[in-house]
């Protein structure tokens, strides 16, 4: 059980994590009244809106900043798991990933007696718009080179190149928060967003300088966050993807782009069970 508030809502959130059966994937169940609950599966093609964060919706109801817990999970190896949430937001903890994986791996994880299926990338599958860029490769492990370059000196350009497996994501990834400038921060509380954010769930960045008293994690936590997306945004393919991802200033918008792209052809990829990848 974890409680916080949404990042955007602002409005309190509890939200119980419980093992679920084979095949369950990643299972979304929203409290919409006393005694009802709404389920959304956390799917590539049930997302509603990539902005700011990844929406997913499912007959008429959404939960939203779904992509640092959904990294979590993905990045924990987690197949099978029902979200109960008591909000349509997801809560933002403090703008990273680092308190789900430390519940998750304090509470302890179930595993089912069977196979895992994995998707192996067989072809070269890229996205581009403008000059951002998201692609994946075929490789035998699962790779993530992300790059971003930024105008604003105190981000500048940086580059992050790992492989992904538990113990990586935990001390590399898993900490990063998410970023923001203090300029937009105005503009998208008059649209009704970021209503939840403070320094004490993001990076704040204003005239070139870090807001956070405590400063940065990392000096690259801003490519490192963008990572803990991208893992987060790949998490809805409904299964573990083998391949090589690169990565150049991309958002939610392409990181789901990039999936729509790889499920458009069976030529594209293929279905192996872990034993025998």
């Amino acid at each position: 059980h974890l409680k916080g508030i949404g990042l955007h809502s602002g409005k309190k959130v509890n939200m119980y994590l419980h093992p679920a059966s084979h095949n369950t994937g990643y299972l979304f169940k929203i409290k919409n009244g006393p005694n009802t609950l709404t389920n959304i599966k956390a799917l590539f093609n049930n997302v509603s809106s990539t902005n700011l964060c990844t929406t997913l919706s499912e007959n008429g109801f959404k939960v939203s900043t779904s992509e640092h817990l959904l990294s979590a999970l993905y990045a924990l190896s987690i197949d099978n798991v029902i979200i109960e949430l008591d909000s349509n937001e997801v809560p933002v903890m403090d703008g990273s990933s680092k308190e789900f994986v430390e519940s998750i791996i304090s509470e302890g994880i179930e595993y089912l007696d069977d196979f895992k299926k994995i998707i192996k990338i067989v072809k070269k599958v890229e996205v581009t718009d403008g000059n951002k860029i998201v692609r994946v490769s075929p490789h035998n492990e699962t790779i993530l080179t992300c790059e971003i370059g930024f105008k604003e000196k105190v981000i500048g350009n940086q580059t992050i190149s790992l492989l992904l497996n538990p113990d990586i994501y935990k001390s590399q990834i898993s900490n990063a928060r998410t970023f923001g400038f203090m300029n937009q921060i105005e503009e998208l509380r008059k649209n009704g967003l970021a209503l939840g954010g403070s320094l004490d769930n993001a990076i704040v960045i204003s005239e070139e300088k870090v807001l956070n008293k405590e400063g940065l994690r990392y000096n690259d936590e801003f490519v490192r966050h963008k990572t803990l997306d991208l893992i987060g945004d790949i998490a809805l393919s409904g299964a573990q993807i083998i391949g090589s991802f690169y990565s150049y200033h991309a958002g939610h918008d392409l990181n789901n782009k990039l999936l729509h792209e790889i499920f458009s052809s069976k030529e594209n990829w293929e279905l192996v069970d872990e034993a025998n990848n």
